[in-house]
């Protein structure tokens, strides 16, 4: 076996013997710190046994001990992911010099030909100062660039919200609350997940890139229909009507539209869906439907039989002026410009535009929109709030005001209750997600993994539904505990005489005005801010 000096004087000798680094001592007398400079001064020594050196030159003189190892002289190292090729050169001064490049040019190419690195190799490492030592990257892949999941946008339905308009000589109460569609019109959209950019790695080999998920567009196949446009699904109406969502699916629901008034010409209106009727209902006429209904002609509505949606909203643009003859009924909502000796009932909350004259309202919670709103005579029942700017009036009309009130701490327990079942949804609709984007990237999917899909979407369709459904369950208990105490009546300007405000069974009669006052019920007693 050939030994190779590398170092040798009076003291010690440190010599190569195949890859092993080893030293020989003569004499004691020499010095740890020159022992430590010297091996420094070769880099490609990698140091295994301290101690071996230390015990050659205290009981010098020692035989041959091997205390170290011949680092690579060109040491090239791989990323994990292939994207990548390191190079530290192990290598004296001398060697790295300009003079000698093109010699360490042949045995770096050398070594990433071992290695078999072909792709993106950077030569012009070599024309820059290098350092023992230190790593460099020598050779750099293209990295795949990942497919994009899919983008879906669908048809809107905005929470209806009125708008008030006094300018002094017109009041103006508008409101959407029908979203309306024509054939052919759009109804929502999925821009296509791509594939993504294939790599090449420093092998050169490709990477191949995980492709977008595409995730199902939820429609009624009866009243939409879908179409392919370039790298985009798009949805559009087969049929005019009304839109809405139905167990996570975008559906056109039945619409009938009134061109004119409710009528001898059209009799009563019972219909299976939504109302929309351009002019007014004419006395001791009727309109029933099982969804939402519009009344939109500004002369608004007198004595009318009455006005019931059972599951929807209701919308009276010019307001209802009756002899306590008209009964308004809605499941959900009523936004209506005014009120006046009428009896209105409804699941949600009663928005009244400008004011409610003797009238009879029950409601969870009852709201008048205008900053100069009022509310005269009759009795207002609400579970919630009743919110005012004026209540009774200068005639000291007899005026009464009943909120039944609610308990604040089962409330909150209802709305975590609600929270917690948001999260089990949630997580098993991302569950479905996967599921559903594994079956997209099957390329031959079988006849049960065709079951399987149609399950799970059916499934995630429903999911989404319950979790809007529990959403605004959720949004509505939440106006509860925005609600001071345990039930509040809100007075913004001014309370008159002769009206009294009762708060989960605690009676207030007004004997004196007021300028404004918040009353609400807390710890079992009727407070007043």
């Amino acid at each position: 076996m050939i030994d190779q000096t590398i170092y040798e004087d009076q003291f010690i000798r440190i010599f190569t013997q195949s890859n092993d680094v080893l030293v020989e001592s003569f004499r004691p007398g020499l010095a740890p710190e020159k022992v430590n400079k010297i091996i420094s001064s070769f880099p490609q020594i990698k140091i295994t046994s301290f101690n071996c050196i230390k015990d050659a030159l205290i009981n010098a003189p020692k035989p041959p001990q091997k205390f170290g190892e011949l680092k690579e002289k060109i040491a090239i190292s791989i990323s994990q992911d292939g994207l990548k090729a390191m190079v530290t050169f192990n290598c004296s001064k001398e060697e790295l010099d300009f003079k000698n490049r093109e010699s360490l040019v042949r045995e770096t190419y050398s070594k990433l030909k071992e290695k078999h690195i072909s792709h993106g190799i950077k030569r012009e490492l070599f024309f820059s100062e290098l350092e023992c030592g230190k790593t460099y990257v020598i050779a750099e892949g293209t990295p795949a660039i990942n497919g994009k999941d899919c983008v879906i946008k669908m048809y809107n339905l905005e929470e209806p919200k009125p708008q008030i308009k006094e300018d002094g000589k017109v009041d103006y109460y508008e409101l959407k609350l029908i979203n309306k569609v024509k054939p052919g019109d759009w109804l929502g959209e999925r821009i296509n997940a791509t594939d993504g950019v294939p790599g090449v790695s420093v092998y050169g080999t490709p990477i191949v890139p995980p492709k977008g998920k595409n995730f199902p567009l939820l429609y009624d196949k009866n009243t939409v229909y879908e179409v392919e446009e370039g790298n985009k699904v798009v949805l559009y109406s087969k049929i005019g009507g009304a839109v809405t969502y139905s167990n996570g699916k975008i559906t056109v629901s039945n619409y009938l539209e009134i061109d004119g008034d409710v009528d001898f010409k059209t009799g009563n209106i019972n219909f299976d869906g939504y109302v929309s009727i351009k002019g007014t209902v004419t006395d001791g006429f009727s309109v029933e439907a099982t969804k939402d209904i519009e009344i939109n002609g500004d002369l608004g509505v007198g004595n009318v039989k009455s006005i019931k949606s059972h599951e929807g909203s209701i919308f009276i643009k010019g307001g209802i002026a009756s002899k306590n003859v008209a009964k308004i009924h809605a499941g959900k909502n009523v936004f209506i410009k005014f009120l006046d000796n009428v009896h209105l009932t409804c699941s949600g909350i009663a928005h009244v535009g400008f004011y409610c004259i003797n009238s009879i309202v029950h409601a969870k919670e009852v709201f008048i929109e205008s900053i100069k709103g009022n509310i005269i005579g009759g009795r207002i029942y609400a579970d919630v709030k009743v919110t005012t700017a004026v209540l009774g009036s200068q005639l000291e009309k007899k005026t009464e005001i009943i909120v039944k009130g609610f308990d604040r701490s089962i409330v909150s327990e209802q709305i975590e209750e609600l929270l917690e079942k948001r999260k089990d949804l949630l997580d098993e609709q991302q569950h479905l997600k996967r599921l559903l984007a594994d079956y997209n990237s099957k390329e031959q999917p079988t006849k049960k993994d065709d079951q399987a899909y149609g399950k799970n979407l059916q499934r995630f369709a429903v999911l989404r539904e319950e979790i809007k459904s529990i959403d605004k369950e959720r949004k509505n208990l939440l106006r509860y505990l925005r609600a001071k105490g345990d039930g509040e009546v809100n007075v913004t300007q001014k309370i008159y005489p002769n009206c009294s405000i009762t708060i989960k069974g605690k009676k207030i009669d007004i004997k004196k005005p007021y300028l404004a006052a918040i009353f609400f019920v807390m710890e079992g007693e009727l407070r007043k801010l």
